[in-house]
């Protein structure tokens, strides 16, 4: 059988396209391995929606805007609305990446924020970028853990959305419901005396570097098929090279050439398993300088060659 994998549609501002299980309806649910994901990791990525996450098995990290939160079994997290975040396993390389069976929920604020003028308010007010980026979850905790018991609930719930949506849509605004007044104005005071510190910077600060982010990754996704260097990197968002390397280790928890590395593997990825495109001309087309180092560097980070990949992706042949 072929290995599911499963990838994020973005657009140059890291903006998801997210997949709604169906199309008319604004909400994402489903279980998957994390293992899903090339290299356990999800790519770096926000939307308007809010996701839930709840652990299954096993353990995961969970980036959300600079701060990673281990997440171990029972466990859960709630991001809030446009915020950088994803999902992986904290381990080295594959084959040492660790197993992680997860329920995933995204919902639209589509979904409920145009109902009333209340609740426009409380959307704007929950989901401001001076608000907590995100909520732990724990069995611990009473609301804590009935949120957790609601993901999975709508996660069963979109198996029959398509034909009858009514109690799908009901457990997705319950979920919301229960968080969104949760979220509470972020601590800048601690952080403001350490400016290593991942909220450092004042509110209208924090913003202008997550665009300057923004603006950078952005080059990464239209342009990684180039010899791309630091300093255009850096250009893009208006600073130096050293500036660039702290804001992609805040915002991003990657270097900027480890960022523009991983675009660079996702997108052989996809060529390997859509085309029957040569190694030597998927290595050009994605921006490496020679298939060797192409090679090399997808073997380091999936575990596999690129040949090896792609068998792997495809179907088994029938025995009659």
């Amino acid at each position: 059988m072929p290995e599911t994998r499963k990838s994020i549609a973005m657009l140059s501002d890291l903006s998801e396209r997210v997949p709604y299980n169906v199309p008319e309806l604004p909400i994402y649910a489903h279980r998957d391995p994390l293992s899903s994901y090339t290299d356990y990791r999800c790519p770096c990525h926000w939307h308007r929606d809010l996701e839930f996450i709840h652990v299954i098995a096993g353990r995961m990290d969970y980036f959300v805007n600079g701060v990673v939160t281990p997440l171990a079994a029972g466990e859960g997290l709630v991001v809030n609305s446009s915020r950088l975040h994803y999902g992986f396993s904290p381990e080295g390389t594959p084959p040492d990446k660790r197993e992680c069976l997860f329920s995933c929920a995204l919902v639209s604020p589509a979904l409920f924020e145009g109902l009333t003028t209340a609740a426009a308010e409380r959307c704007e007010r929950a989901f401001d970028q001076g608000m907590d980026d995100f909520l732990t979850l724990s069995p611990a905790v009473d609301w804590q853990r009935d949120a957790m018991a609601a993901i999975d609930r709508l996660v069963g719930r979109m198996d029959d959305a398509a034909r009858n949506p009514l109690p799908a849509v009901s457990a997705a605004l319950d979920l919301c419901d229960g968080v969104l007044d949760r979220f509470r104005p972020a601590d800048k005071t601690a952080a403001a005396e350490d400016p290593n510190a991942p909220n450092a910077p004042n509110a209208a600060g924090d913003r202008r570097d997550r665009m300057d982010v923004l603006a950078m990754t952005g080059l990464i996704q239209r342009r990684f098929a180039d010899p791309l260097t630091l300093a255009d990197i850096a250009a893009a968002g208006r600073m130096g090279r050293t500036r660039c390397c702290a804001l992609f280790r805040r915002y991003v928890n990657l270097t900027p050439n480890e960022y523009l590395t991983d675009r660079r593997v996702r997108e052989a990825k996809r060529l390997l398993d859509a085309t029957a495109a040569s190694v030597a001309e998927i290595a050009r087309a994605c921006g490496f300088s020679s298939p060797s180092y192409f090679i090399s560097v997808f073997r380091r980070r999936t575990g596999l060659t690129p040949g090896e990949f792609r068998e792997r992706a495809l179907p088994s042949p029938r025995s009659d």
